[in-house]
């Protein structure tokens, strides 16, 4: 063969070997699973401080009370009588009307959270609140959790005739407790 021809038949040899060649695709399915674990977060204030006003609280006491100080006169005539040097104008009766324990509520105290759980479930237990404390309770007791927390409230009473409150402090020591199912 002739170099002319030989360089004609490696040109166009080369040629073929760069040319561009159509545009190709690949394809692959993929399968991928992500395991979630199921999580609970249960959000309370671990100290709480409430103060009330005596007017705030003798509403607690007595609903006809709107004023500050409560300060209701006794229009009705009392008959009394003087014992000892003292005295007794029988008005415990009247004053007994009043009743002898409010109830306290604490709204929006805890919250839940939870990712992988249908249902929730709340309680409360008591961990040594003193004896005019009774009745804790807390709202919601169940659920359905999600990312969004859900706020509960917690409530107790307060038995006024106790003598705790001599110091003029009462304390409810509890335990929130939240399970997912």
């Amino acid at each position: 063969m002739s170099y002319l021809k030989k360089s004609v038949v490696a040109a166009g040899l080369a040629a073929a070997l760069f040319t561009v060649s159509p545009a190709k695709s690949a394809s692959l399915n993929v399968d991928t699973d992500v395991s979630i674990p199921d999580v609970l977060i249960l959000y309370a204030y671990t100290d709480i401080d409430l103060q009330f006003a005596a007017g705030e609280f003798a509403t607690l006491l007595d609903g006809s009370c709107t004023s500050d100080d409560c300060a209701s006169p006794l229009t009705t005539a009392e008959a009394g009588t003087i014992t000892s040097g003292v005295a007794d104008l029988n008005i415990t009766p009247d004053l007994a009307a009043s009743g002898t324990s409010a109830s306290i509520t604490i709204q929006n105290s805890w919250a839940v959270r939870a990712l992988g759980y249908g249902t929730f479930n709340a309680s409360v237990t008591d961990n040594g609140s003193e004896s005019a404390v009774s009745g804790l309770a807390v709202s919601p007791a169940t659920g359905t959790p999600s990312m969004t927390a859900t706020p509960g409230d917690v409530s107790f009473d307060i038995d006024l005739t106790s003598t705790d409150l001599d110091d003029g402090l009462i304390e409810a020591n509890y335990t929130i407790t939240v399970t997912g199912s």
